[in-house]
């Protein structure tokens, strides 16, 4: 893989830290605090695939749209990137410092804004080398969010993109010709792998740390 001579894309949401230890506990926190919760409804959110349910399954009752509007209205608090995220960005930073950086994410812009913020991304991404779903209209599920990118670049080629979703981070990258890289999952991704997807749909490579890009 020329470094070099690329563009490198990344997701944010379980590609860059962990949603479920960095993210959601906090939020789930503030939905304990503000609820006066106790340390076992606490405990039984943070280890469901479904917060709300476990919530409700405590005997506790609160409606879903309360929840809801507690949970994303959590002030976060500094974020940690995981460890190879953090050393992958310094290290195309320092040693590849002509090679473009850009994150695309899914998501309502002010949580998205929230995240790349706690977790301190603006050292590593332009502000127009961010695109952000909501932002502009379209998210990964569509190729426009990936087209924005080559259009802000001027760069039709040459581009390569880190994701985690195979539902839909790598469909529209396989069709306009970029390389695709998926980190696996290491079992406490929000959003599944195990799932069957057409061939079109998968990356072309799968790596267990974010340091083997170097590598390829």
């Amino acid at each position: 893989m020329d470094i070099a001579n690329s563009i490198i894309a990344f997701d944010l949401d379980d590609t860059l830290y962990s949603e479920r230890s960095q993210y959601a506990a906090q939020c789930l926190r503030h939905v304990a605090e503000h609820f006066n919760l106790g340390a076992d409804v606490l405990k039984a959110m943070l280890h469901s695939s479904n917060p709300y349910d476990a919530l409700t399954e405590q005997g506790v009752q609160v409606s879903i749209d309360d929840f809801k509007q507690i949970y994303r209205s959590t002030r976060l608090q500094p974020m940690q990137l995981r460890p190879d995220a953090t050393q992958l960005l310094h290290t195309l930073h320092r040693d590849y410092p002509s090679t473009p950086l850009f994150l695309i994410t899914d998501g309502d812009s002010t949580r998205q804004r929230a995240k790349i913020t706690a977790l301190g991304l603006g050292r590593f991404f332009a502000p127009d080398h961010i695109i952000i779903s909501e932002e502009i209209g379209w998210d990964k599920h569509s190729p426009m969010p990936f087209i924005h990118a080559m259009a802000r670049a001027n760069r039709p080629t040459g581009w390569i993109y880190v994701g985690d979703n195979i539902s839909k981070d790598f469909h529209h990258p396989n069709l306009l010709g970029w390389t695709t890289i998926m980190l696996a999952d290491d079992g406490t991704n929000v959003h599944s792998q195990a799932i069957e997807v057409p061939a079109e749909y998968k990356p072309q490579l799968t790596i267990k740390s974010l340091i083997q890009i170097l590598c390829q």
